[in-house]
């Protein structure tokens, strides 16, 4: 409860940046959808093909590779994101990272769309809709837990420290979320009509 507690709290005094951010991930959604259309995949170059759930309904892949390949993805961007905000000078770098990340999974969530069709991916795009909010709304809160914590001299045994800061609950759920999009995708796997023209 009193992790909880400090999450709320967190929010509460960082209001003002929490909306900020909230803006800036809209906008940078709505850049993402805008250039996926317009520009045949994105402004940046996205490489589909080594997208974890997409290699594991292409059967390019086993199930234990398609956990590892999303946890390694979210480990990558994570840690980044957790050493640049260990200095203040550092947090524009944490946030172009946040930021990046939300581009390339809505990129990759629009091109799905357009290459496969919405019918033909509609149970898929239903689960990467709901695993997408609960991923971004988990780090947007990850990067404001990281503020109280950006500049000590003890930042990382501050960030991991449960009863300062949420950041170890926070990194929980987003493993649990994405363990549980990766069993579901699994056990509809039979069931979405993707990748298989």
């Amino acid at each position: 409860m009193r992790l909880f507690n400090l999450l709320f709290d967190n929010i509460r005094r960082r209001y003002g940046y929490f909306i900020f951010l909230s803006i800036i991930t809209i906008a940078i959604i709505v850049l993402a959808v805008f250039s996926a259309i317009n520009f045949d995949g994105g402004v940046l170059p996205i490489d589909l093909s080594n997208v974890p759930y997409i290699r594991y309904l292409k059967d390019d892949c086993s199930f234990f590779f398609l956990i590892f390949g999303n946890l390694l993805t979210l480990t990558i961007f994570i840690g980044f994101i957790i050493f640049f905000s260990w200095k203040k000078y550092l947090l524009p770098l944490s946030l172009i990272l946040y930021l990046y990340f939300v581009y390339s999974q809505i990129v990759i969530y629009v091109s799905l769309i357009l290459i496969y069709g919405f019918f033909n991916t509609i149970i898929l795009i239903i689960l990467l809709t709901i695993f997408l909010l609960i991923e971004f709304l988990l780090l947007l809160l990850i990067l404001i837990s990281l503020i109280d914590c950006c500049g000590a001299n003890n930042f990382f045994s501050l960030c991991f420290n449960r009863l300062h800061s949420p950041i170890s609950l926070l990194l929980l759920c987003l493993l649990i979320t994405t363990l549980l999009f990766s069993i579901i995708l699994a056990l509809l796997r039979s069931f979405v009509i993707l990748l298989v023209y």
